[in-house]
């Protein structure tokens, strides 16, 4: 197990923070949009 620690500045921070939120609201977004596309196909086929 490797015991080195990679020290991150507050702005390396803020930015990887940024980063991992945009892409958790892309996701989300993804996501809704294939469960609605899911839905709709189902509704069709009754």
């Amino acid at each position: 197990m490797s015991t080195e620690y990679q020290w991150l500045t507050p702005e390396a921070k803020q930015k990887k923070k940024r980063r991992k939120q945009t892409i958790m609201y892309g996701a989300l977004i993804l996501l809704s949009v294939l469960l609605s596309a899911i839905v709709t196909i189902a509704a069709n086929q009754m």
